[in-house]
């Protein structure tokens, strides 16, 4: 009689090193950043100082307004991401999220044939000026979600990072305010009840992200 195998449990640290290491190889393969300078690329820099530095926990979940502030340094000075590389990875989230919706999944980046289908979807089917729609929202066709996404059109910069606990009052009031501007004050909001599961749950989500991205460790 045979033994069952065994499941073999994959640490967080192990799946955040595939989840940068998938980041690498669509900017590699598929946004054109030549491996043997990956490091000192614009648009690695640009990413990691926004801290993306994952694919699926990070990237897909831009905005074009995230790639739009897109900055890194040269020189000394800090410099905006230019407006191909920015183009570049405007298209490819688009793609991702079209390929996603496609196939009610997400992407996967070792796929040798995701080259050649995001330069076919880039020269066919993309089209710059519209809004980057998550597959999700697609998929779900709730108002509410789309309406949140369209109209107040969130964005992570808008929140100020927190490094001083001497300044946390200020910072307080500040992100409570930001909050209230993105329509998202009944977050933190321990009376609200949730009335849109779909909508609750992509607002969390972009929250949890902001927060992580922005409070940094006080010294």
């Amino acid at each position: 009689m045979g033994t069952a195998s065994a499941v073999v449990a994959v640490t967080p640290a192990e799946e955040k090193a595939a989840d940068e290491a998938r980041l690498l190889t669509a900017l590699v393969n598929v946004c054109e950043v030549p491996h043997a300078h990956w490091k000192t690329h614009p648009v690695f820099l640009a990413l990691k100082r926004d801290g993306v530095t994952q694919f699926n926990v990070d990237f897909i979940h831009m905005t074009a307004a995230d790639i739009d502030g897109l900055q890194h340094e040269k020189g000394g000075d800090l410099v905006p991401l230019e407006l191909n590389f920015k183009m570049m990875l405007r298209a490819f989230l688009a793609f991702c999220h079209h390929e996603s919706h496609k196939k009610r999944g997400g992407v996967n980046v070792l796929d040798t044939a995701l080259p050649a289908q995001f330069k076919i979807f880039r020269n066919s089917e993309c089209d710059p000026t519209k809004e980057i729609a998550p597959w999700g929202l697609a998929v779900s066709h709730n108002k509410g979600l789309l309406d949140w996404n369209k109209l107040i059109k969130p964005s992570a910069r808008d929140f100020k990072p927190f490094r001083e606990a001497n300044n946390w009052i200020d910072h307080k009031e500040i992100f409570l305010i930001t909050l209230e501007a993105q329509n998202l004050a009944h977050l933190v909001d321990p009376t609200y009840v949730v009335v849109n599961a779909d909508l609750h749950k992509a607002q969390n989500n972009f929250l949890c992200k902001t927060l992580r991205d922005n409070m940094m460790p006080c010294s």
